[in-house]
């Protein structure tokens, strides 16, 4: 006998059947059939998450600047730190030290190192403290400590002096290690940057002179937590750089898309940030006691284009060196001479040394 009962929807239920449950086969079936397609969905996502955390790592990783060419890379210890050099011809030859600037690397002389090392050179281009290859320590950015890096990285490459080739900030460390070490200077070639007092002087003196310069010098006087905030200032102050450092004719050319993709790359690089908002700071940095005061013995060389701004700036660099002084201003002559046309580059280079 079949009884029947009562569903508590009013629906009629044999005694001898009862209710899909979710332990029943046929409920899982249900619940996998519906559950699937999202844990697809899911693991999918996890490692699709996994794999861009993974090449975003790889992307702020110092090796993608580590660009191989006709020179070899190395480091050296200086004062506990180790810095990265990229290194072409003999030790037994004059060694030129090519300090790059605030938003770039060691890359950026990537095309004139070996043409510099077959002129019968010992050339070094080297990643600053807290940049690209080199160790990133949280403190060691101030001038003096700056210098007191290039003064060691001479030494350690096995050298009494070197001929300091700079653009930008690597042009007024130049200038400092020049005053600071007068022995270790052989020469300098400043690519339109002077001494960080005689900056300071001229911007004080005709600040009507240097109204973009002076807005790069304010941002990068903030504080770092803010400048942190709106870091995307950091790439396009790079971009700008590159810009104006160069002639119309080169920013159209492969080489440019190149140099700024190569510029970007290293500014991602993690723990960078702080170093280069410190090394923006170098251009007018105090150096401590009267070593403002100090002048150099080499001779000097100061490329730029011939204005204004750079006929002042010309005369207080002029009274910073016992030595020989020589403004070299050749037309279609730029900041970033290296980047767009480096034989140039390369002849005026061996120009200093034969006239020195």
């Amino acid at each position: 006998m079949t009884t029947r009962t009562t569903s508590p929807g009013g629906s009629p239920v044999h005694a001898d059947q009862s209710p899909a449950s979710p332990e029943s086969p046929r409920s899982r079936m249900v619940i996998k059939r519906f559950t699937e397609p999202w844990k697809l969905w899911w693991t999918a996502l996890r490692r699709r998450r996994s794999v861009n955390r993974a090449v975003a790592s790889i992307e702020r990783s110092p090796t993608v600047v580590a660009v191989e060419g006709p020179y070899r890379h190395d480091h050296v210890y200086v004062r506990g730190v180790r810095l990265h050099v990229a290194v072409a011809g003999s030790p037994a030859d004059p060694l030129v030290l090519l300090l790059h600037g605030a938003f770039g690397g060691w890359f950026d002389y990537k095309d004139v190192i070996a043409s510099l090392a077959a002129r019968g050179f010992h050339v070094a281009a080297v990643d600053l403290r807290g940049y690209g290859l080199s160790d990133k320590p949280p403190s060691g950015y101030d001038i003096r400590r700056s210098a007191g890096d290039i003064n060691g990285v001479i030494g350690a490459l096995g050298h009494d002096d070197a001929i300091l080739v700079g653009t930008d900030t690597g042009g007024s460390l130049a200038w400092a290690v020049s005053t600071l070490y007068p022995d270790r200077a052989a020469g300098v070639i400043s690519l339109g940057a002077v001494h960080p007092a005689d900056l300071r002087r001229a911007l004080r003196r005709k600040p009507h002179l240097f109204g973009s310069l002076l807005a790069r010098i304010a941002l990068f006087s903030l504080p770092i937590p803010v400048l942190r905030s709106i870091r995307f200032v950091v790439p396009r102050a790079s971009r700008r750089e590159v810009t104006r450092g160069t002639t119309a004719s080169y920013q159209r050319s492969n080489a440019y898309t190149g140099a700024i993709r190569l510029r970007q790359k290293a500014l991602a690089i993690d723990h960078t940030f702080t170093p280069i908002v410190r090394t923006n700071r170098l251009m007018t940095a105090s150096l401590p006691g009267r070593s403002d005061h100090q002048i150099a013995r080499c001779p000097v060389w100061l490329l730029t284009p011939r204005d204004n701004r750079t006929e002042y700036l010309a005369s207080l660099a002029r009274s910073r060196t016992s030595g020989p002084f020589r403004l070299v201003s050749i037309p279609g002559i730029t900041a970033l001479s290296f980047l767009e046309d480096p034989l140039a580059f390369t002849e005026m280079i061996a120009s200093f040394l034969h006239d020195s």
